[in-house]
């Protein structure tokens, strides 16, 4: 689970057991999809299932009136994302 904020970017990760295998805090993306790379070497993981909370763009959705909201061009704040390769295992902003 990755959840960014302004000021940060926390992953947490877990094995298919839901055991914690690491608790991490970083300071930007780009920082965090270089960590994401090395997640099948480092703990022998051949999927992920990456979900990504992106804190920034629930605030926004809480100015937003229901008039305003346009639902069709909404990008919500939580994906799923599905990681089978190293070259997977990353995240877009």
């Amino acid at each position: 689970m990755i959840t960014k904020t302004r000021e940060r970017v926390n992953l947490k990760l877990y094995d298919e057991n839901l055991k914690n295998l690491a608790n991490e805090i970083f300071e930007d993306i780009y920082t965090l999809n270089f960590f994401l790379q090395t997640i099948p070497k480092t703990f022998d993981q051949e999927k992920t299932l990456l979900i990504f909370n992106d804190l920034e763009k629930i605030n926004n959705i809480v100015d937003l009136s229901d008039k305003e909201a346009n639902q069709e061009g909404y990008d919500y704040n939580v994906r799923l994302l599905l990681a089978k390769d190293e070259n997977s295992y990353f995240i877009q902003e």
